[in-house]
């Protein structure tokens, strides 16, 4: 009897014991209520963030970087931990795979259907699909164009031109970046050379230091080279500049806001990119993650990001969901004859070799 109730006490025991270890683990698996986003200004503003943390109850913390190259060394420097969700250019989510920064995306959990299906297949062949996986998810997708102050310029312009002209000496602005050498080759004439710089070095170099050489003539022309959203928005409406280039989110928003302010496709075409979203290879909050990207796909949340941020959505429907007079002043702005031009994929080779021009530009006197 006494080894019948010893062994009794003992199984108790053990089933005791594997029910407190069931509990501990569920308490150690528990949700994370947690997701971290590194993104562009204006890509999560706070009302969409407060409407996702309200319905799920999940805490969303938003950092933010000024450019892909920006993000990439980020990732590098913490090995690709620190963030959920990132936003990078779809041209430059190959590069950021030869240091294996992101992880392959589970297609199904992810709303793909709501996705505009042209920005969606033109992504996968810039970057979007890297040997058979899908490694990123358009966002958002527009263009670098021409912004300027129709009161001070009521004649107009249509040109990347206009960026060069010595009438506007001193009150121009743009960046000393990729897109403007790429504007100044357009206007150059140049137009199949500036996509054989994706090719190689030794294709490359050539028309780039022809392009170098006609950007530093015309430094002196420009009031000052931007660097942020805020920067270009400050310029164009208490900085003194009346044209310059810029993102068409950046055009629409200052229209939106009052200011004399028009965003144009230029002649020599729109300067057109997509966005994505993508998960860092360090992402810890995964089934989060997930929630964030469909949240976001629905077209009553993107286009709210499009009213508050002033950015094109990738998603079906999403115009839908803007006020008329801001839907139809971005629909002018691309009209039906308008010309776009698409980035190539931007190969670490080709990063290296732009970053040396692009300091030269900013260091030429």
């Amino acid at each position: 009897m006494k080894r019948l109730v010893s062994v009794t006490v003992v199984l108790l025991l053990i089933f005791a014991g594997a029910i407190f270890a069931f509990g501990a683990s569920k308490k150690e698996a528990a949700p994370s209520k947690v997701l971290n986003i590194w993104t562009w200004e204006g890509y999560a503003p706070d009302e969409v963030v407060k409407k996702f943390e309200e319905e799920t109850g999940i805490k969303v913390n938003v950092s933010y970087y000024s450019d892909n190259g920006e993000l990439i060394a980020k990732l590098r420097a913490s090995q690709g931990k620190g963030a959920d969700l990132v936003y990078p250019s779809v041209t430059l989510v190959r590069q950021a795979m030869d240091y294996n920064l992101y992880q392959p995306l589970d297609e199904s959990r992810i709303d793909l259907d709501a996705i505009i299906p042209e920005i969606l297949k033109g992504s996968e062949g810039l970057g979007g699909i890297i040997n058979g996986k899908r490694y990123a998810v358009p966002y958002t997708f527009g263009a670098s164009g021409i912004m300027y102050n129709y009161e001070a310029i009521p004649e107009g312009v249509d040109s990347y031109g206009a960026l060069f002209d010595e009438k506007y000496a001193g009150k121009i602005t743009y960046r000393a970046t990729l897109h403007s050498f790429i504007a100044a080759g357009l206007y150059l004439g140049l137009g199949h050379e500036m996509r054989d710089i994706y090719k190689d070095e030794e294709t490359a170099r050539p028309i780039l230091d022809k392009v170098l050489a006609f950007l530093i003539e015309k430094k002196p022309l420009v009031k000052k080279y931007w660097t942020s959203r805020q920067e270009n928005i400050e310029l164009m409406t208490t900085g003194g500049c009346i044209v310059g280039m810029g993102w068409d989110g950046t055009g629409w928003y200052l229209a939106k806001e009052g200011y004399p302010i028009k965003w144009i496709t230029p002649k020599e075409g729109a300067l057109t990119w997509i966005d994505t979203v993508a998960m860092p290879v360090g992402a810890e909050n995964i089934d989060n993650a997930y929630k964030w990207i469909n949240f976001m796909l629905k077209p009553e949340n993107a286009g709210k990001m499009v009213e508050l941020g002033g950015f094109m959505s990738a998603v079906k429907g999403a115009l839908d969901y803007v006020p008329a007079d801001q839907a139809k002043l971005m629909k002018e702005s691309y009209p039906p004859d308008a010309h776009y031009w698409w980035y190539g994929e931007e190969l670490s080779w080709w990063s290296d070799m732009m970053s040396e021009y692009i300091e030269k530009l900013k260091a030429a006197k």
